[in-house]
């Protein structure tokens, strides 16, 4: 492949994303919707008949328009020379991130949760804790709030600018769900919780090492006997090309570039078990679960 073909796709590609955040969003000038709909339907993504996006199987057009901007920002931040780093991401990136990454909650419930019966009776449990690292924006915190009315959600980050977002969004959620839902300035190397949580949401790729490592032991000891952990991570040995991506983009976020067999060597090392790296939709991370030994 030459330089050009990389220019000329990607090109096509950055487009393409632009047209599902029009659509997605569906709030453009009719004649932007008209075209970037016409650009869609060409692609194959796009019905005119129903005038609707196809496969949304476990997405809305809000949260497809999310995840399409949030990459248009966070790569516009790489060519700008200023986002080396997830802390040099703009507000809008961090809210399009955070987005796109709600729309994790009710995946988790219809897809994972059916097969993990005693965590289904823990969540729905008066009392049920879960902690969100690196919880952003809150976005994904206040979801799994939202799906789970039992649930009691700590979302911890290392960035104040990222909290203060987090609490903006807190306050556009009915009190209900705000009331269950608590924000913390923390680092997971640092975690000390004597309640234990019933589950523990860890992001790799937003993670450095050093703290990632640090942070598995500290969760484990914070984690309930019979609770269970995800760890989000990259997709690798697939391609090279993907391979190359996956990296790339989690050294920009200043992240662990972690695969499956390294997730669980990682949790088991940590004191967890029954470890099973599960398949996700194209575009999403690779999870690798793992439970808290239950005591005897």
């Amino acid at each position: 492949m030459e330089v050009a073909d990389v220019l000329h796709r990607g090109e096509h590609a950055a487009w393409s994303l632009a047209a599902l955040t029009v659509v997605g969003r569906g709030d453009g000038p009719p004649a932007l919707m008209r075209s970037a709909a016409e650009l869609l339907a060409a692609l194959g993504v796009f019905d005119t008949a129903d005038g609707a996006l196809r496969g949304l199987e476990h997405s809305t057009p809000h949260q497809v328009a999310a995840q399409a901007a949030g990459t248009l920002f966070k790569t516009a931040a790489v060519a700008r020379g200023d986002g080396a780093a997830w802390s040099a991401q703009t507000d809008e990136a961090l809210r399009a991130q955070g987005r796109a990454s709600a729309q994790g909650a009710r995946a988790f419930a219809q897809l994972a949760l059916p097969s993990m019966p005693d965590l289904a009776r823990a969540l729905e449990r008066p009392g049920a804790r879960m902690l969100d690292v690196g919880t952003g924006v809150g976005a994904l915190a206040v979801a799994y709030a939202e799906v789970f009315p039992q649930l009691r959600v700590l979302g911890i980050d290392v960035l104040d600018r990222s909290l203060g977002l987090a609490r903006q969004t807190l306050a556009e959620v009915p009190d209900e769900i705000a009331q269950r839902v608590t924000f913390r300035r923390l680092d997971v190397a640092e975690l000390v919780d004597t309640e234990g949580f019933d589950l523990v949401w860890l992001p790799a790729p937003f993670i450095p090492e050093p703290a990632l490592r640090a942070g598995l032991r500290r969760l484990a000891d914070a984690t309930r006997p019979g609770g269970w952990i995800m760890v989000g991570h990259g997709k690798y040995g697939q391609d090279a090309v993907e391979d190359a991506l996956n990296r790339f983009q989690t050294v920009t976020y200043g992240g662990t570039p972690l695969d499956g067999p390294t997730a669980t060597a990682w949790l088991h090392d940590a004191g967890f078990d029954s470890t099973r790296t599960v398949p996700t939709p194209p575009g999403s991370p690779a999870i690798t679960f793992a439970r808290r030994t239950p005591r005897a």
